[in-house]
C-alpha cells in the first residue's frame, strides 16, 4: 500500500513538471496540452486546474480556431515564483533575483575585494542573500531557491568548486553545503558556460533548437551542450568541455594538463598574444575587430585565423555530436558579424554532414545581466524540467 501510494505521488509530481514545463515554453491549450502528453483531457483538466489555484499559470487569451469555440490558452504567471541567481567570476560577485520568464528583478555587485579567505567571502555573500528580498519586497515562499554559477571544473553533485585556473580562493570549497548552514533550501551550482546554456535555451536562441552548443570565448574557452533539450552534464557533471579538446596533437601544454586544447590557441590572451606581434599596442579583441572592419588585412588575417582556430573544435564536436546550431558569447561577440561570417564558412565546408543540412553560427542575444540570470535559470530548470 505504501508502495502504491509513493507510486502515485511520483506520477503526480512527474506530470505536473511535464505540464509546467510545457506551458512555460509557450502559451498552450489544455487540448494541445493533453496531444502532447499522452493524458486524458480530465487528467490535465486536473493539474491545470491546481496550478492556476497555485497561481503558477493562467488562462491568457485563445487560440485561434476554424471551427467551434476558441481555445483557452494556458501560460507561465512570471512572477508566481523567483529565483537567486549568484555569479562569482575571476573579477566580481553578482547577485539577482530573476522570475520565471527570466527577467532581472533586482541586481546588486558583491565586493569581496577585503575577504581574506573564503570563509569571510561566504559571510559577505550570505548577508546579502538574507537582505536582497527583504530590500525588494520578495515573499520568501515564492522564492524557489538558490542558483550559484562560477567557473569550471566544478563537483556539480557535491556542490564543490574544484580547482579553475586563477580562482584560489574557491578551491575545493563546498559553496552549496557552506550556504546551506545558512539557508535550508534548494542551492545547485553550475559551471557558468553550463548555466549560460540554460539560459539561451529557455530565454535566448536555443528555444529554436533541441540541439545546441553555448560557447563562451574570452579569457578561456567554455562550453555548455544542450542534447534533446536537456542540459548535457556527463558522468560525474564535468562534460561539455570542448575547449580542452585537442586541435594539435604536437601543440602546447594547457593548463588542464592536455596538449594542444583548442583554449590555448583560440582564447583572447592567445589571439591578443598574436597581435601583440605585429603591433605592440593592441590590448582587447574590440581593437582586432575594429581595425579589421577598417580594412587592415593584417587584423583581417587575425580575426579569420580566430576562426580556423574555433572552427577546428566546433567540427569537432559537430561531428560527434551532430548539434543543429553553435551560440557564441563572451568577448568573442563584439560587431560579431566579421567572426559569424568567417566561422560558418569554415564549419560548414569541413563537418560530415555538409551536404544534408548546416550547422547555424550565431551570436547570443542575451547579454545585458546574463550572468545573474543564468545563475537563477539553473533553479529555474530545476523546478520545470524532467531529467
Amino acid at each position: 500500500m505504501k508502495n502504491s501510494a509513493r507510486n502515485s505521488a511520483y506520477t503526480k509530481s512527474y506530470n505536473r513538471k511535464l505540464i509546467t514545463g510545457i506551458i512555460h515554453r509557450e502559451p498552450v491549450s489544455r487540448a494541445e496540452l493533453a496531444r502532447k502528453t499522452g493524458l486524458t483531457r480530465a487528467a490535465v483538466s486536473i493539474i491545470v486546474d491546481e496550478l492556476i489555484s497555485d497561481g503558477i499559470v493562467v488562462e491568457k487569451g485563445v487560440a485561434e480556431a476554424e471551427l467551434g469555440r476558441k481555445p483557452v490558452l494556458l501560460d507561465i504567471n512570471p512572477d508566481s515564483c523567483y529565483a537567486l541567481g549568484l555569479n562569482i567570476s575571476r573579477d566580481k560577485c553578482s547577485l539577482g533575483i530573476v522570475n520565471l520568464k527570466g527577467e532581472l528583478k533586482a541586481r546588486k555587485e558583491i565586493d569581496l575585494s577585503n575577504a581574506a579567505d573564503a570563509g569571510e567571502a561566504l559571510k559577505i555573500i550570505a548577508g546579502e542573500i538574507k537582505g536582497m528580498p527583504l530590500e525588494t519586497g520578495t515573499a520568501p515562499e515564492k522564492l524557489l531557491g538558490l542558483g550559484i554559477s562560477t567557473p569550471g571544473p566544478v563537483d556539480v553533485f557535491n556542490g564543490t568548486i574544484i580547482n579553475p585556473p586563477n580562482f584560489d580562493m574557491w578551491k575545493n570549497v563546498n559553496i552549496v553545503g557552506e550556504l546551506k548552514k545558512e539557508f535550508p533550501c534548494n542551492i545547485l551550482l553550475e559551471n557558468n558556460s553550463a548555466a549560460l546554456a540554460l539560459a539561451e535555451k529557455y530565454y535566448g536562441l536555443g528555444k529554436k533548437f533541441s540541439n545546441f552548443i553555448l560557447m563562451v570565448v574570452d579569457t578561456g574557452i567554455g562550453s555548455g551542450i544542450v542534447i534533446n533539450d536537456k542540459l548535457y552534464r556527463g558522468f560525474g557533471g564535468f562534460g561539455g568541455e570542448i575547449g580542452h579538446t585537442s586541435i594539435n596533437v604536437n601543440g602546447d601544454l594547457c593548463g588542464c594538463g592536455n596538449v594542444g586544447c583548442l583554449e590555448v590557441y583560440a582564447s583572447m590572451p592567445a589571439v591578443l598574444k598574436r597581435a601583440k606581434r605585429i603591433e605592440p599596442g593592441i590590448s582587447s579583441w574590440n581593437e582586432i575587430v575594429d581595425r579589421a572592419e577598417a580594412g587592415d588585412t593584417r587584423f583581417l588575417e587575425i580575426v579569420e585565423e580566430e576562426a580556423r582556430y574555433l572552427s577546428a573544435g566546433i567540427v569537432n564536436a559537430v561531428n560527434i555530436l551532430e548539434i543543429e546550431a553553435v551560440v557564441l558569447t563572451g568577448d568573442i561577440c563584439y560587431k560579431h558579424g566579421i567572426i559569424i561570417d568567417s566561422l560558418s564558412r569554415h564549419v560548414n565546408e569541413r563537418t560530415m554532414t555538409r551536404k544534408v543540412h548546416r550547422v547555424g553560427l550565431y551570436a547570443s542575444e542575451i547579454s545585458k545581466n546574463a550572468d545573474v540570470i543564468a545563475a537563477a535559470t539553473i533553479v529555474i530548470d530545476d523546478f520545470i524540467h524532467l531529467y
